[in-house]
This record gives C-alpha cells, structure tokens and sequence, in this order.
C-alpha cells in the first residue's frame, strides 16, 4: 500500500550547463566546447572550466541518458552496508529478478567503499559509466549522497535507511509498525505478559516503527514496559546472542523475546542453548523478515514474514520510473507484513 498523496514527475534538480557557464564567467558555448572536448578555447580558460564541472558536478545531458534512451545496456547501482545478512540477499534476489525483466543490470557495491571517495566524484562516475539510478539498502542516509546525486542527475530510492531521511526522498519498505504490533499480540494472545523486545539500531526508521509496535501492542494489553530498557544494536547474531544472555540471565527472566529480525532472533536461541533454556518450553522467540533461517532453524521461528523479494523488484522499477522522469503515486510505498506461526513459540510454562 501506499502512504503518501500523489507526487508529479520526480526530476532530480541537476546542474545545468548554464550554470557551470556562470561559475567560469565563459559562455555557454565555450563551456560546451570544454565538456565536449573541442577545440578553439585557451589553456587557462579550460582548465578553469574543467574545475569548475568537477567541484560543482556536472554531468552532460547525453552522458545521462546514453544509458536510458541509447543502445547501451542501462545499470542501476545497489549499495549494501552488508552481503552476510540473509535479508541482503532475499532483497538482492528480488532486484535481480525485476532487472532481468527490465533488461537492465544490478551492480552491487557496499557502502563502506562509497565512503572512500568524495560523494561528488562517487556521483560522477556513477553517471558517466551507465548507471539510471541507485538504491540504498539499510545504509546510514547521507544529506550529501543525496545532493551529489541529485546534481547529476540520477535518481535514489532508498530501503529502510538508518536515520529519517527528507520527506522529498522515493523509498520502499514494509508496515514494520503493523508487524511489531502483530507479533507481540500473538505472543500475549498465547499468555505471556513478560515479554522483551530486542532492537536493531535505534536510529533506523524501520526499528522505529517496530518498537512503537511493540509498544502499543503491550499498552493495548495494560502491560508496563520501560522502552529504556530495550537493547538496540545492529541486525546481526553477535547483537541478538550478547543482548540474549544479558535478558535472560536476569533474576526474572521474560518469557518470550521478539527479535527485531530473523538474524538476530538466532542469536538469541543461541543464548537460551548456551544457558539451558527450552525454546519453546520455557522460552518463546519471534523473529522478523521470514527468511531462509526461519524455515531452516531448530525449532522454526515464529516471524513476522515481510515481502523482501518484493521490496527488492518495486525498488528497480521505481527507479526506472525516476529516470525516466515517469510521476510516482506516492514517495513512500509500504508493502504488507504478516506473522507466520511456526514451533518456536507456545503458552509459557506454568
């Protein structure tokens, strides 16, 4: 579904020609005969102009949309902050799979090497070597990506970004809201009343929403948390495992724990193997995404499923929209969460 009216045409606000011809105090055909690289321009005069295109980024109209409109086979650039997380690759799967149908090519690159280069130059490259558009996957949002982007002329979207981004930016996700709420409820439906929540980072806007889930679920049921006491760290078994021991060997111990991801929700059924603690016997784990893992654990987890292949194929074919300067029915598209029951939660013990 989506939360956002209908938007017109989302056209990156790029510098223009004109503008470099300003900055260089030259005319805006001695600086199309630099970017061009013609003839008929003094040695100071161009390397002024070249300057110029390199501080402000500039990207010529053609090397744009080559890719879009030419023979050349247009590449959409996904940047990861991990290739580990099996959340990562669901996503991947689904990018690949629209491309394909598109006839366009992922190219995948990890955030960490984005960050090696200054955001300009990252921009132009991008531009210059046939990318549409890029796609930011759980990464730390970035005022300066963004507007380095925007100058050249290539469209983002991003999926589930750390940190809230302008309300002006294109992203995609899931009702993480709706699903915090339903797992929790599931897990009070059954006869639990002390339940713990383990979050991912706490600036990420989709943890956000899942805590405030959360909340409202044990709120709805008269129960009292303290959401200061909720442990956030990264969506990784190392954090689910570390923040599981240190709940469960409380003097008094939850009953059920709902994870703020499938990932994280393994570690902490390692914490309960390590201190002896029957899952679900004695302990009730929910998890959040429905990948791979939660079919395949020992018990299966209970998690809320989240279409991340989906995510995936609307982030691709949102950005060809962008590029092609298409309108958008709306800048947010939030796709539907549901919980899948599996053998990893149960009343709790009397």
């Amino acid at each position: 579904m989506t939360t956002d009216v209908p938007t017109r045409a989302v056209r990156p606000n790029r510098v223009t020609l004109s503008r470099v011809a300003e900055e260089a105090g030259v005319s805006v055909a001695t600086a199309s005969k630099v970017i061009n690289g013609r003839g008929g321009v003094g040695t100071a005069t161009r390397r002024r102009i070249e300057a110029i295109v390199d501080q402000i980024g500039y990207v010529s109209v053609g090397e744009r949309e080559r890719p879009v409109r030419g023979k050349r086979e247009p590449l959409i650039e996904l940047v990861v902050d991990t290739l580990s997380n099996p959340y990562t690759l669901a996503l991947l799967s689904g990018a690949v799979g629209a491309a394909e149908t598109a006839q366009v090519a992922i190219v995948t690159r990890k955030l960490s090497a984005v960050g090696e280069q200054s955001p300009l130059k990252w921009a132009q490259r991008l531009a210059r070597g046939g990318r549409i558009g890029v796609i930011e996957v759980t990464s730390e949002f970035s005022v300066e990506r963004e507007k380095a982007l925007r100058s050249v002329g290539l469209p983002v979207v991003l999926i589930d970004p750390l940190g809230l981004p302008r309300t002006s930016m294109v992203s995609v996700g899931a009702t993480n809201w709706a699903g915090g709420l339903e797992a929790t409820t599931h897990l009070i439906e059954l006869g639990h009343t002390d339940i713990a929540y383990i979050g991912g980072p706490s600036i990420a806007a989709c943890d956000v929403a899942r805590t405030h889930g959360y909340n409202a679920a044990m709120q709805q049921a008269g129960l009292s948390i303290d959401l200061s006491e909720v442990l956030h760290g990264p969506f990784t078994f190392e954090h689910g495992l570390e923040a599981g021991l240190q709940i469960l060997t409380r003097p008094v111990r939850p009953t059920a724990i709902f994870a703020t991801s499938d990932v994280t929700a393994m570690g902490v059924m390692e914490a309960a193997r390590t201190l002896g603690i029957a899952v679900p016997e004695q302990l009730s784990i929910v998890g959040f995404d429905n990948t791979m893992l939660a079919s395949t654990s020992s018990p299966r987890l209970t998690t809320v499923h989240q279409p991340v292949e989906e995510i995936g194929r609307t982030a691709v074919e949102t950005v060809q929209k962008m590029a092609r300067g298409e309108s958008l029915p709306s800048k947010r598209v939030e796709l539907a969460t549901h919980l899948v029951v599996r053998d990893s939660t149960a009343p709790p013990s009397r």
